[in-house]
């Protein structure tokens, strides 16, 4: 027991005094996206989302026509991107961070496709009913749910996926619209299993 304490106390100093070196901010997860280091989702289509085991020090380019870059800082990874709060970093020259969710009313471009604008809005806060218990919950209720949808910017009413994010959970369900109409969505995938680590 002695070991783990003493190797905990030499970690814990480590990491303190390699921050007063440094002196790098640290950008840490907020309440809809609480992707905090080792941290993970499992979802009803099979897949599993894993955040590393640390934060990383990270910068991006912000413009395609300019070689500045951003101050670093130190964030959260997730599957290869870099967690800013309600961003992650994406492979665009013009929009560096996909921007998934709001808590405000408004729209905000994400990504272009073939010269469109894609656009996310959030679309209501609410309760939503899982289609089954999801663990470690009691319940299949959740409160305060944010939803946000992605469309075109030449078809707003026609969204093409709408996502659920839940506080202190993250996402929760994701749908797609394979139609014309957005009656009756498609259920790609839903939460079964998460832990977050704080």
């Amino acid at each position: 027991m002695r070991c783990n304490f003493k190797t905990m106390f030499l970690l814990l100093f480590l990491i303190v005094t390699g921050c007063e070196k440094d002196d790098y901010a640290f950008v840490l997860p907020e309440k809809y996206f609480p992707a905090y280091p080792t941290s993970h989702w499992i979802y009803s289509n099979g897949t599993t989302v894993h955040v590393d085991p640390e934060y990383y020090l990270h910068q991006y380019k912000e413009e395609l026509s300019s070689s500045k870059t951003t101050e670093p800082k130190y964030v959260p990874r997730i599957d290869g991107h870099y967690v800013y709060g309600y961003k992650i970093t994406q492979n665009s020259n013009r929009i560096p961070l996909k921007e998934l969710l709001r808590t405000s009313t408004g729209t905000w471009d994400v990504d272009f496709w073939e010269g469109i604008k894609i656009r996310r809005r959030l679309e209501k806060i609410d309760t939503i009913v899982l289609r089954q218990n999801v663990m470690p919950l009691d319940t299949n209720v959740v409160d305060t749910v944010v939803f946000i949808v992605e469309f075109f910017e030449n078809n707003p009413t026609n969204w093409i996926s709408r996502e659920a994010y839940a506080p202190n959970i993250g996402l929760i369900r994701r749908e797609l619209n394979m139609s014309d109409t957005s009656i009756n969505p498609f259920i790609e995938k839903e939460l079964i299993y998460y832990f977050i680590s704080k």
